[in-house]
């Protein structure tokens, strides 16, 4: 089941929440709706399940080709998961997940073999088949989310859409559960959408990720495309780390300081003032020149807990950037507080610099 947003607008009272929304989602994928709060992803979530509406004259909102912008919530067969879960306090597991099947008029609601076998199924996918006399309070956060998960199934709707459904949880829980996210659907193929402000669980789970800013869509891509080749200074800071510098640029190159480079591959040259983007990981250390053009820094602090090592550092005209090195590499250094190092960049991005704030 393909969902198609086309020219998608929104405002609450003066506030513009959607502007000129243009998105298609195709069958099967799992889509990840990224972005900073306030940058539209939940409203753009609630309009494709009829639970907002979007501005008179907008366009349309299609499931597979069909208009359902004027279909209610009910008739648009959609499975939707809140971040804090909304089970009924009052009600066991079972009866949670049964309830979407119980309240369904009765030419079309299944017998009561069938909702058993069918919320049974269901919990075994979720691997709570032990948990169905329970109530909510006594499941974990990560249970009662799988629970609600598993209600939202149970209708068997054509589309899933999830609204950062692991916000309220834990770090740990977190990346357990976005790694079972992605099993399940997997196993399922529903075409689904989820929203989150967490780079890494977009990266990690989806098929795509929608990259959103101030109700605009920024980039649309897969993880690999928006990560690796972000289009916008948005997208690349809002996608991890980053060093920033201010260089010049003209057809030949770019000028940092006394060094010069190369533009990248699939660069367009800048002329003028440029904004210079590197990734710590591709800020490559050494404790001498080699020959080669770097930028001489002074080590400020080194943090070398964990699997990379990251190293603080101060150029001499008080610029400051971040590298992360390996284990590996950090013991052959003896990098301390005071060292003085060579830093040489590697896969840059570059933009025009056109004095517009757009860093998240």
């Amino acid at each position: 089941m393909s969902i198609e947003v086309t020219n998608i607008t929104k405002s609450f009272g003066s506030f513009k929440a959607l502007d000129n929304v243009t998105l298609l989602i195709k069958t099967g994928e799992l889509m990840a709706l990224l972005g900073p709060s306030g940058s539209g992803k939940t409203t753009l979530l609630r309009i494709m399940a009829g639970l907002e509406q979007p501005d008179p004259g907008s366009g349309d909102i299609k499931f597979h080709d069909v208009d359902v912008g004027n279909q209610r919530v009910s008739d648009r067969g959609v499975g939707f998961v809140f971040q804090h879960y909304a089970l009924f306090r009052h009600m066991t597991v079972f009866e949670n997940i049964a309830f979407g099947l119980r309240v369904r008029p009765a030419a079309l609601r299944p017998s009561r073999r069938d909702i058993r076998a069918r919320v049974m199924k269901l919990l075994k996918l979720v691997q709570l088949e032990n948990m169905a006399g329970r109530r909510p309070h006594q499941l974990s956060g990560g249970q009662r989310q799988r629970i609600a998960l598993a209600r939202a199934l149970a209708v068997e709707p054509r589309v899933l859409l999830l609204d950062e459904p692991f916000g309220a949880l834990d770090a740990k829980v977190r990346q357990e559960l976005r790694r079972w996210l992605r099993r399940l659907h997997e196993e399922i193929h529903v075409t689904s959408v989820f929203v989150t402000h967490d780079q890494d669980e977009a990266l990690e789970v989806s098929d795509s990720i929608v990259v959103m800013n101030q109700g605009r869509i920024e980039q649309t891509g897969t993880p690999d495309e928006v990560f690796h080749n972000p289009k916008t200074e948005f997208v690349m800071h809002f996608l991890g780390e980053v060093n920033a510098f201010h260089g010049r640029g003209d057809t030949h190159g770019l000028r940092l300081g006394s060094l010069e480079l190369p533009y990248p591959e699939e660069t367009q040259p800048v002329e003028g003032d440029a904004k210079v983007f590197i990734r710590p990981y591709d800020v490559t250390l050494d404790t001498k020149t080699h020959g080669l053009p770097a930028i001489e820094a002074e080590v400020v602090h080194v943090h070398a807990a964990g699997p990379l090592v990251r190293v603080e550092l101060k150029t001499s005209t008080d610029q400051r950037l971040v590298s992360e090195i390996s284990q590996e590499r950090f013991a052959t250094m003896d990098l301390t507080p005071g060292t003085q190092v060579y830093v040489r960049l590697r896969h840059i991005r570059v933009f025009a610099d056109t004095g517009a704030q757009k860093i998240p």
